[in-house]
């Protein structure tokens, strides 16, 4: 409609749209925009049947948007869904791309890796056959165990993050000094990973010096030392089996 035109669209800066209070999907791009010092909006959508109810209903249905999902960022007429559209819409906007071909198939490999071991996170911590009263049905006969899940993911993380701790000696993903939109992502999930099974990241010091590396970035640091992080929020879904917040 005209009105969620007006609402969601026109000249403004950019806008992030997500749950609120949920790092999820949305987090990496949080702080590659304030690493870049975009101006943006963060336009938070309730943790309720209501906005639940406002994002099917409404947000969703922003001309524009394809395959409407959250987040989704909007730029001028620009519109992009899916989290990893967007970090590469950004990375290109901003000349945090690699532009030599190696670099970028390197790239590309590190963010489907990293993407590949979120996703089994989130099948860890997520009971596909969980009912929620107003927005989906349950299954009965479906049985998720969460544990049993959860020892395959640390299996996988113990064959993973050696292979991260080497890529993460030489400094950023590509090695060197500067970030590029990859390490928000890379950065983002291993904190997701860390704080879910801590025991594969005990030890790893250039997983832990490239974390710190980040946290200390321009435009990053006063966010790390801020109230609203110190706060916490929740890093999956309230109704994950876990979701990370204290």
């Amino acid at each position: 409609s005209s009105g969620i035109n007006a609402e969601y669209g026109g000249a403004m800066p950019v806008k992030l749209v997500y749950w609120d209070g949920v790092r999820g999907l949305a987090e990496a791009v949080r702080l590659f925009l304030l690493y870049i010092g975009e101006p943006f909006e963060y336009e938070r959508i309730e943790l309720s049947k209501e906005g639940f109810g406002r994002w099917i209903g409404e947000i969703r249905h922003t001309p524009g948007l394809l395959f409407p999902n959250l987040p989704f960022l909007m730029d001028g007429d620009t519109l992009v869904s899916q989290s990893v559209a967007i970090m590469r819409y950004l990375g290109r906007k901003h000349g945090l791309v690699p532009e030599i071909e190696a670099d970028q198939m390197k790239c590309e490999v590190v963010e489907q890796e990293i993407i590949d071991l979120k996703v089994r996170m989130n099948s860890t911590c997520y009971d596909p056959f969980m009912g929620i009263p107003g927005i989906k049905e349950g299954c009965d006969a479906g049985v998720f165990d969460h544990e049993f899940m959860k020892a395959n993911f640390i299996k996988r993380l113990e064959d993973r993050v050696p292979m991260f701790e080497e890529l993460l000696g030489a400094g950023f993903c590509l090695g060197g000094h500067t970030p590029c939109y990859v390490d928000f992502l890379v950065y983002e999930y291993l904190d997701h990973m860390r704080r879910f099974v801590p025991g594969p990241f005990e030890g790893r010091a250039n997983i832990a010096a490239f974390m710190e590396r980040v946290e200390g970035l321009k435009g990053l640091k006063d966010w790390f030392e801020g109230e609203e992080y110190k706060a916490g929020a929740y890093i999956n879904g309230p109704i994950a089996k876990w979701h990370g917040k204290e």
